[in-house]
């Protein structure tokens, strides 16, 4: 078989997750063995920086609101800023002897918020409490995340969700209930709608501006990956044997059902990544099998075949012409659009 792969790295540790920042250009990968790997969003096969960030592991990371730069928090206790151009890291929060569980950023204003235990830290750009003081929630929260517009913050826990207004001179919250435990958040592009995954493999979600329910179920495992397509037309989504994809055109999902892509049986799909521009999302397999797929209806195509360990990471860069995939062993592979047509093309 033609391979579509530009670039493969084999690091010496087990990639626990991996994200870009908000430009674009920059990937970083958190590593089994505390470390952090950082790698130029481009099509440039270069061998990866290594960070030492926490004394332990980085247990949830993400873009900062600094375009350029990753927030990440660790189970030592510390939330820190990481520049992947200087390589450096500075330090946001401490809280010895606590795990920093979520992190997440503002798109716009700077604000920064993570979770220890029951509490969430909303920071201001000058590091200070939002509120004049952490917010205290009902349970452990399973995610954290600001709306695409900056303009709300979102946590979920068990039997519901809490999110406030960012703007606000005091921190209120509007609780939103539904039984179950409560994981990942994703919103909708325009900020209107709010869904959790669910504990029992399903999803749960509402739209804010009249708080319309939404229940999606029929998942084989926890859906552990979901990112809207570029237009906002699906909710792509992991957790089953394909890419499960909801349309939120023409009033949203109720009544509809899903699309799905590139299904295949004695495989569950662990990551989607839906292109920046183009209707394809990228999805990727618990035995590392990575295809491309159309939202058209075409065929998919196969970019990378199993090799047996499951794609713990998928991300595009900000053109689109680059694809990084990261896998559980410590394989990191970097597809892009030329070598994706060019195997295509030799294949067919």
């Amino acid at each position: 078989m033609i391979s579509a792969v530009h670039s493969q790295w084999q690091l010496d540790a087990p990639v626990l997750s991996l994200c870009i920042n908000r430009n674009g250009d920059w990937v970083a990968l958190a590593m089994g063995d505390g470390t952090v790997r950082l790698l130029p969003a481009s099509d440039e096969a270069i061998e990866p920086k290594t960070v030492k960030m926490h004394e332990g592991v980085s247990l949830s990371m993400g873009a900062d609101a600094d375009e350029h730069a990753f927030l990440s928090g660790g189970d030592d206790g510390k939330v820190l800023i990481l520049d992947p151009e200087l390589s450096e890291t500075t330090l946001l929060a401490e809280h010895p002897g606590r795990w920093i569980d979520h992190v997440a950023s503002a798109p716009d204003g700077g604000l920064r918020a993570y979770s220890t235990g029951k509490t969430l830290h909303v920071l201001n750009e000058e590091g200070g409490e939002r509120f004049g003081a952490p917010l205290e929630l009902p349970g452990t929260p399973g995610d954290v995340a600001f709306s695409p517009n900056g303009k709300r913050l979102a946590a979920s826990y068990y039997n519901g969700l809490s999110w406030w207004w960012t703007n606000a001179k005091e921190a209120k919250a509007e609780t939103l209930e539904w039984k179950g435990s409560h994981l990942g958040l994703v919103w909708s592009p325009d900020s209107r709608v709010l869904l959790s995954s669910m504990q029992d493999g399903s999803l749960h979600g509402w739209q804010l501006s009249d708080g319309k329910e939404m229940q999606m179920q029929g998942y084989a495992a926890k859906v552990r990956s979901m990112a809207f397509t570029s237009k906002g037309r699906y909710l792509a989504t992991s957790g089953a044997e394909q890419a499960v994809c909801w349309p939120f055109t023409g009033g949203g999902p109720w009544g509809k059902a899903p699309l799905t892509l590139g299904g295949t049986e004695g495989r569950l799909v662990t990551q989607v990544a839906p292109h920046p521009g183009e209707d394809m999302v990228a999805v990727g397999y618990s035995d590392g099998m990575i295809v491309l797929a159309p939202l058209d209806g075409r065929m998919e195509a196969l970019i990378s075949p199993p090799h047996g360990s499951q794609v713990n990471g998928l991300v595009w860069n900000a053109a689109g012409e680059a694809l990084f995939a990261a896998c559980e062993s410590g394989t990191v592979q970097l597809f892009t659009i030329k070598s994706v047509r060019k195997a295509l093309v030799q294949t067919s």
